[in-house]
């Protein structure tokens, strides 16, 4: 491994900003689809998936803008498709109150809490039964990936972040050890937030959403031996004016990135610790205006996507200097020049 690119949670609108991202990097010549190494966790995992796929950026930027063959034009069919996402699975009050016990329960045990006593085993079938997770369907989702998606894993490496329900574990789908699975369905898994969309069975275990562990896993780039890595991290921030941190409408955005933010930190200190080259794109603090607090909310995706590009633009032009950066620049032209029988 030399080069990774690791792609983040962020639901809706951080696969807005990673399509924004990376037609950014694009025109600047610095397309990181090549990379030895893709990690990908929720919303980071489908875009990455697709790349792997032979989507480009400029799919993803035509999509958002609903001129892609796959895509839909205009707010009220993107509300549609959304609403289409979020299919109640829940027929009554007590049915949702059931469903949002077991939802509950799901957020602990995906974040460790609940291996301590239980070791890791699965909950009797009875108290499953009773008080199922998930308050929405995920089977037109997994229809999409399915058709959209190859069963069988790329050729070039790419790690899937999902973590086992009852253990709390961290499970890189896609990498050596990790159990076998369909590519679709590790795409679901990585995707399916706890609580909120029923966890995967795969094998004789539920999986659930990679980012309850970790937003970006970067780490699992570090060990796969990536001496240079680009992070995309929709649910970071960068900041970029002062006066706005005193704004209270900036309060609610910043304080739900928060956690993310510090182990996004964590993170990246620990890797250049080692040596390793890293450069992170996430959304400057202006920018969190327009995300505003609920990522899985309706929005409008090219305006998410342009504010991305025109943002990282910025940043790309302000680094150009970057190892990173200029390592890119580098792999883009050997490419460039390859296909040009140079």
């Amino acid at each position: 491994m030399s080069r990774g690119l690791v792609l983040g949670g962020g639901g809706l609108i951080g696969m807005a900003y990673h399509a924004g991202a990376l037609k950014a990097l694009d025109e600047m010549g610095l397309n990181p689809s090549g990379a030895d190494l893709v990690v990908g966790t929720s919303a980071g995992a489908i875009l990455g998936s697709y790349l792997r796929s032979g989507w480009t950026p400029q799919d993803f930027s035509d999509y958002a803008h609903g001129v892609h063959p796959n895509s839909v034009a205009g707010d009220d069919e993107q509300e549609d498709e959304v609403r289409r996402l979020f299919s109640p699975l829940y027929s009554s009050h007590l049915d949702r109150a059931r469903r949002m016990t077991g939802g509950a329960f799901a957020a602990i045990s995906s974040r460790g809490y609940f291996r301590p006593g239980a070791a890791g085993r699965v909950p009797l079938n009875l108290l499953r039964k009773a008080f199922p997770s998930g308050m929405y369907s995920t089977e037109e989702t997994r229809e999409r990936f399915h058709n959209d998606l190859p069963v069988e894993w790329p050729k070039r490496d790419i790690f899937l972040c999902a973590v086992d329900l009852y253990s709390g574990a961290r499970v890189p789908f896609g990498r050596k050890g990790a159990p076998k699975a369909s590519f679709p369905d590790a795409v679901l898994a990585s995707t399916t937030i706890p609580g909120v969309f029923p966890p995967v069975k795969i094998g004789d275990r539920q999986y659930v959403d990679g980012g309850a562990f970790s937003a970006t896993s970067l780490d699992l780039a570090v060990e796969a031996g990536c001496d240079k890595i680009l992070c995309i991290a929709p649910l970071g921030y960068r900041t970029d004016e002062t006066l706005l941190t005193r704004d209270p409408r900036m309060w609610p955005p910043m304080l739900i990135r928060s956690l993310f933010a510090r182990a996004l930190k964590r993170e990246v200190t620990q890797a250049r610790g080692l040596g390793i080259d890293v450069f992170v794109i996430r959304p400057w603090l202006t920018e969190l205006k327009q995300h505003g607090t609920n990522s899985m909310r309706h929005h409008d995706r090219a305006a998410v996507v342009e504010s991305s590009r025109t943002g990282t633009i910025r940043l790309l032009e302000d680094h150009l200097d970057h190892p990173v950066i200029k390592d890119l620049a580098r792999a883009n032209q050997r490419v460039a020049k390859k296909a040009r029988g140079v």
